[in-house]
């Protein structure tokens, strides 16, 4: 079995991060690192409360970005009007060049003072600093990016009749722009570390990341110091993400023709192997007869559609973690039994879906959503209703064990959640079809999941897991919804009833953006009001990843576009999920290993 692959790379690269923590922590516990100079995570989360607390980390952040966003503001708009002069004019790029590179190899650290001097001690010689090393950068990378461009265009514009001002907007500025985005990446870095070090030896600051890891080294509050250093790693990953989201937006076209020219590149090895006009085509065309059809292991799990299981995986994580969190402990075999029924609930869903809509003339060969078995031929509608009717028993059992063990209560979430799963498109309520499908989602796979799960472990209810459900409840909600999205054209036509079609285009897109943007917006209320501790705000380094699917799903309607969509918006939901789990489980790190304060 294969997931889908940069859904892996993803997780692979929010998981090291928690990975590289967990073993700080085991490494500090085991007297491998002294706890003097290197203090486990769990005491620097508590710092890190503390700090929150009393206002210093919110300050420090602000202060620290806002020198960070006006410098390089000041340095690079400059640079790139004057790199396409520079760029397109060869005397003045003899005059002026080479005194740019050798003022760019100073260090700008070193030309402080001299700043302090002309400007004083106030926040104008910080930024000032700051848009110098933003400048310099900028500059010669735009210089590069401009003399990179084919000069054919720039003569067939000036053939056209084109001046000066239409050759840097319509040749030089788009010609320029990927080296010019590198440029604004690296000047970020640049921009970064140089404000760090000015708030570090330069006096008049009240506030700043550098401020507040000198301030802690002076008087050896090291866990401090090491929040400072954390928040200087946040703030770096975040302009990087913010950059790259930024260029692609700006350059689509780039990451659009990679995926294509892949796909043409395979598919042009596989037309050349099939017709036999490739070197190797005979003995692959053998090799391919030989091939066995899939497994049926492999067939009945893709007939789950595992992708959508992120739906399911966080909720059931999130009640559990609540559960230990607020000192009911954590018994991994319930919970693997709340998982495991979970997921064969879901399983089930999603196999009947696939029977109904099929029976009903919903999904046909044509269409994008449902796994695509039963039109291929792979599972008949029959085996396909069986197999969801197996994975409902097998939740169902499992939830029977389960309220045995732990008590009526979810012995009542069953009976109302089961039907219902079957009843989303199953005959006669066909309650998908009648424009409930987001609410019954969000509601099932946020506050009803999570709370069960937290039941499991705690044999209690309690407020505070359904509040934190609620932004994971509205992105599952999106991701049905960006499935409506794309197929409303198809639903509409016959004469299935959704959301999306019965908002129709414009207001469906509102309601995708006030979806995931709500869920944002949910977890800063959240963390404002003291519901949660404030480490769940690594949910907002998910968030340039939300500001491209809005903007793509505001662009276009075209169902293709929709379908990446739609896989993206899963994949943001498992982000922000892991992000938000991991926010809470740095905290309870001090309570569960041995020996924690």
């Amino acid at each position: 079995m294969r997931l889908d692959g940069r859904l892996g790379e993803r997780l692979l690269q929010l998981l090291s991060p928690l990975l590289l923590l967990l073993l700080w922590e085991g490494a500090t516990r085991a007297g491998w690192l002294n706890p003097q100079f290197f203090p486990p995570p769990s005491s620097i989360v508590g710092a890190f409360e503390r700090l929150w607390a009393r206002g210093t980390i919110q300050g420090s952040v602000l202060a620290t970005l806002g020198r960070i966003l006006a410098g390089f503001a000041l340095g690079a708009a400059p640079a790139v009007a004057l790199g396409l002069v520079l760029g397109l004019s060869r005397p003045l790029r003899l005059l002026l060049l080479p005194a740019a590179n050798i003022i760019y190899a100073i260090p700008k650290i070193a030309i402080l003072p001299l700043v302090l001097l002309v400007l004083g001690l106030g926040e104008a010689s910080k930024i000032a600093v700051t848009a110098i090393s933003v400048f310099f950068l900028v500059l010669l990378n735009t210089v590069a990016g401009v003399r990179g461009i084919d000069r054919q265009l720039l003569d067939v514009a000036r053939d056209f009749g084109a001046s000066r001002w239409q050759a840097y907007r319509t040749v030089a500025l788009p010609g320029a722009l990927p080296l010019i985005v590198a440029g604004c990446k690296l000047a970020l870095g640049f921009a970064l570390i140089v404000v760090v070090g000015t708030e570090f030896v330069a006096a008049g600051a009240r506030e700043g990341v550098g401020v507040l890891i000198w301030e802690s080294w002076q008087i050896l509050d090291i866990e401090a110091m090491y929040v400072g250093l954390v928040l200087t790693a946040i703030l770096g990953w975040a302009l990087n993400l913010a950059i790259d989201e930024a260029e692609a937006l700006l350059l689509p076209w780039r990451a659009e023709g990679r995926r294509i020219g892949g796909r043409a590149a395979r598919q042009t090895a596989r037309a050349e192997a099939g017709g036999g006009r490739g070197p190797l085509g005979g003995l692959q065309r053998r090799l391919c007869a030989l091939r066995p059809p899939p497994g049926r292991l492999r067939v009945w799990w893709r007939a789950t559609r595992p992708f959508s299981f992120t739906a399911t995986l966080v909720p059931v994580t999130l009640g559990a973690l609540l559960a230990a969190r607020a000192g009911a402990g954590f018994a991994p075999p319930l919970f693997l039994m709340t998982l495991v029924g979970a997921l064969a609930v879901h399983a089930g869903a999603n196999m009947v879906n696939d029977y109904y809509d099929h029976v009903n003339g919903i999904d046909d060969a044509d269409s994008l959503g449902p796994s695509g078995l039963i039109q291929r031929g792979l599972l008949t509608p029959r085996q396909m209703l069986a197999g969801g009717l197996a994975a409902f028993a097998l939740g169902a059992a499992l939830g029977l064990a389960l309220a045995a063990l732990r008590g009526p209560a979810i012995l009542a979430l069953g009976l109302v959640g089961l039907p219902l799963a079957f009843f989303y498109t199953g005959w006669p309520l066909r309650l998908g079809y009648r424009g409930l499908g987001e609410i019954l989602v969000g509601v099932f796979m946020g506050p009803v999941l999570t709370l069960g799960a937290y039941f499991v472990q705690a044999r209690a209810f309690a407020p505070g897991p359904a509040l934190l459900s609620l932004p994971v409840a509205l992105l599952v909600a999106a991701i049905l919804h960006a499935n409506n999205l794309r197929d409303a054209d198809a639903d509409r036509a016959r004469g299935k009833r959704t959301v999306a079609t019965l908002l129709g285009p414009a207001r469906a897109a509102w309601e995708y953006h006030l979806l995931v943007l709500g869920a944002y917006a949910a977890i800063a209320l959240l963390a404002a009001l003291g519901v949660a501790p404030p480490a769940i705000l690594l949910t907002l380094l998910s968030l340039p990843l939300a500001i491209s699917l809005v903007c793509r799903v505001a662009a276009t309607r075209e169902p293709h576009a929709l379908n990446g969509v739609l896989r993206q918006t899963a994949a943001l939901h498992l982000r922000f999920g892991l992000l938000l789990i991991a926010g809470l489980l740095l905290p309870l790190l001090a309570r569960l290993l041995p020996g924690a304060g």
